[in-house]
């Protein structure tokens, strides 16, 4: 969650729009020329330039509430609740598209070597051309986006309560079980350690073998994956609408209150500022010590996660099918 980009320190205005046909839920991912990828609930995966304007669209045969994640030869990678994966050129073009046994809600991630991981009715790991190279089952659909860890294994959440951790060869490395669905996608500190939130409304910290560090106490849902700071603060909103800063050793730093349930996930600026869209309507950005330093109305909820341009542009999806491109002023 944490960006060597900064967005707006002052509210923003509206730069453009795309529209689309339905809820935009994926979070817009920024690729290394600029281009802005996004999935839509209208079926669509647009391409768009930084002037909003559409390169190219992919439909696929369902949703997409996965965001993409883009390989180092600039393919894109990304499910759909179609039950599918697919890796796209640049250009649009379907390098090759995998069918998998349960919808792709989640989003994948890439490791160094070019592996795919992906979760969907447990893990899978594909190569580079689509081909899967294992799969670890689960009892029910995953939701939780898989995280690698630094000491190279695997890690996801599952809905009948589990923390799983799986080597790069598809060993299992450890299963911890919390007590309550995990749809919250794990995020992996600096020193290792695994945040995660559950349906129980804890954000749990966990050490890299499995055993449990501590447990926050919520009070709601933790559906967002949770962010970390670079001094070690995890920042994570909640259906209790509100916005949690926690330090690394478990105890309550701050909190920042909403109208509305917070299904996104924060990101960090490269100054520490906190980006965050909430049911309420409103994208807030919180400053490092938690005062809100602004909150737009976007007009509907926002479940997307916000995305930053080079240039300090903030990408956010809404519910009312549009992608919108805020940027400050000056700019």
């Amino acid at each position: 969650g944490r960006s060597h980009r900064r967005g707006p320190g002052a509210e923003p205005g509206v730069a453009w729009v795309h529209r689309t046909g339905a809820r935009v839920f994926a979070s817009p991912v920024v690729g290394p020329d600029c281009t802005i990828y996004v999935g839509s609930l209208d079926r669509t995966f647009s391409a768009l330039a930084p002037d909003g304007s559409l390169r190219w669209r992919y439909t696929g045969a369902d949703k997409f509430y996965s965001s993409a994640a883009i390989a180092r030869d600039g393919t894109i990678v990304v499910g759909c609740h179609d039950r599918s994966i697919v890796a796209l050129t640049p250009a649009g073009q379907v390098r090759w598209r995998r069918e998998l046994a349960a919808p792709v809600d989640a989003s994948p991630v890439i490791a160094g070597d070019g592996t795919i991981y992906v979760t969907a009715d447990g893990l899978y790991a594909l190569d580079v051309e689509g081909n899967v190279r294992f799969h670890v089952a689960s009892a029910g659909a995953v939701r939780s986006s898989p995280a690698i860890h630094r000491d190279g294994f695997v890690v996801f959440g599952t809905t009948d309560g589990r923390i799983v951790a799986v080597g790069a060869d598809g060993s299992s490395r450890w299963d911890a079980r919390v007590g309550s669905s995990v749809e919250s996608g794990p995020a992996v500190g600096d020193d290792g350690t695994i945040y995660v939130g559950t349906d129980r409304g804890q954000l749990l910290a966990l050490a890299a073998d499995g055993s449990e560090r501590w447990r926050y106490d919520v009070g709601s849902d933790v559906r967002a994956t949770p962010a970390i700071a670079a001094d070690g603060t995890v920042i994570v909103g909640a259906y209790d609408n509100a916005v949690h800063a926690v330090t690394a050793s478990g105890a309550r730093r701050w909190t920042v209150e909403t109208s509305g349930r917070i299904r996104a996930s924060a990101r960090i600026d490269a100054d520490g500022r906190i980006y965050v869209g909430s049911q309420d309507d409103h994208l807030y950005a919180i400053s490092p010590g938690g005062a809100i330093l602004w909150h737009r109305n976007m007009g509907q909820d926002i479940d997307s996660s916000v995305a930053f341009g080079d240039d300090g542009t903030l990408y956010v999806g809404v519910d009312d099918g549009g992608v919108y491109a805020l940027r400050e002023p000056h700019r």
